[in-house]
């Protein structure tokens, strides 16, 4: 037989004992999965309470802050809080409680345990501290039953302490989305308590005019208020009545921080800007000059004279440019006195001297200068030397004038002839 079709049996064989493997540890079922939020309860998770709130005859509105305090005889839940974030705000809240408030708060409360405790006398424990002994089976077993009996997702709450508000005969109340691991305690005397077989998961004390409740859960959600008795826990706990206002609050989704920079600060933002961008502006390198440069075709001679003096006397400090005043005054005096090479420089600068009619000492030290002058002195110097170098010129040139003889003009030879 062909080896390919052996080959072909046998992945056939394989694939079907895969199939028939599946089909016998598998099975087909339907569940349930919940859609997502649309509309306004995507971003609001108090919009299942506000509508059933709305239903039963009071207002309500949801925050991001605290904010300005409400009535004092209003209800609020606070979700997701730090209690001792700020002691003003909470020091604020305790007031609001003390005037007649109805304050609510669940498991996601966040901080404050101490001063909750000292100021309303109740505490949320965050976990169970059974005291494990090994003398028996029996104790362990036993506490391994009640750490499962925390397990369960909705729980059957009994009223232990005051009534119902919502229906006078219910005593029980089966509740979802309460903290698998936690119960509560009080120091003072409890107005209301829910307790499930082992602790109390909902207690509300008096503190003034008002109220304090504590659940230890979260059944107050979009989703969680229609699960089970949740919504007859929301009405019990804040003690709706027809009229009350309820404010919900929750510090989850917190503003960011250039939120509330802009928020509060926006004049100041928009001057930093303008201020930045001028300051960028002001430093930031140039593409030309601010004002065209001349066309050189058109540019006068004293103007070429001020500016080749002015880069003469910024660099070197017009070292350069005296130098050059020297040499020429020289070169003029080389012109005008005999032997002026053989001389020495004192006596070259005493026959300078008196060829122009000038102090020998002055010309000397405007002569042997080397430092830095300011403009004015430079400007001085310069021009003596220049005034030197004229007056030699001219002195030599007159002298010559009066030693040559005067020629007759043609004219006159012809009537001496």
């Amino acid at each position: 037989m062909n080896p390919r079709a052996w080959i072909g049996g046998a992945v056939l064989i394989a694939l079907g004992l895969f199939i028939a493997w599946i089909a016998n540890n598998t099975y087909w079922d339907e569940i349930t999965v919940p859609t997502f939020p649309r509309g306004e309860a995507a971003s609001n998770p108090f919009y299942a309470a506000e509508r059933l709130t709305q239903e039963l005859g009071a207002s309500s509105e949801w925050r991001r802050t605290l904010g300005e305090m409400p009535q004092a005889n209003a209800v609020m839940l606070l979700t997701h809080w730090n209690w001792d974030l700020i002691e003003n705000r909470r020091e604020t809240l305790q007031r609001w409680v003390e005037s007649g408030g109805r304050l609510i708060l669940d498991s996601t409360l966040a901080a404050g345990g101490d001063s909750l405790e000292s100021w309303s006398g109740l505490r949320l424990d965050n976990r169970f501290e059974y005291e494990m002994s090994e003398e028996t089976e029996a104790e362990t077993d036993s506490a391994e039953a009640r750490t499962e009996a925390t397990l369960e997702p909705c729980r059957e709450l009994e009223l232990t302490v005051g009534e119902s508000q919502l229906d006078r005969a219910r005593e029980t109340y089966y509740v979802c989305a309460l903290q698998t691991l936690g119960f509560l305690s009080s120091s003072r005397s409890v107005e209301w308590a829910l307790e499930d077989e082992e602790n109390a998961q909902v207690m509300r004390v008096q503190i003034g005019k008002g109220f304090l409740t504590v659940i230890n859960g979260t059944p107050f959600g979009n989703r969680e208020l229609l699960e089970a008795d949740n919504a007859a826990l929301f009405v019990d706990a804040a003690r709706l009545h027809r009229g009350d206002h309820v404010v919900f609050v929750s510090e989850q989704k917190r503003t960011s921080l250039l939120q509330l920079i802009w928020l509060y600060g926006a004049p100041a933002v928009l001057l930093a800007i303008a201020l930045v961008a001028v300051a960028l502006w002001r430093n930031s390198t140039r593409f030309g000059p601010l004002e065209a440069s001349p066309d050189p075709s058109r540019r006068s001679l004293a103007e070429q004279i001020r500016g080749t003096g002015q880069f003469a006397l910024r660099v070197g400090g017009g070292r350069a440019l005296h130098g050059a005043m020297v040499r020429a005054l020289h070169e003029a005096a080389r012109q005008r006195v005999g032997n002026y090479e053989a001389l020495s420089r004192d006596e070259q600068i005493s026959a300078i001297a008196r060829l122009a009619s000038l102090d020998a000492d002055a010309l000397a030290e405007t002569m042997n200068f080397s430092g830095r002058r300011r403009s004015h002195e430079f400007k001085n110097a310069i021009a003596l030397l220049d005034s030197a170098r004229v007056s030699v010129l001219a002195h030599g040139s007159a002298q010559a004038s009066e030693r040559s003889p005067s020629r007759p003009s043609r004219a006159h030879a012809g009537e001496e002839a």
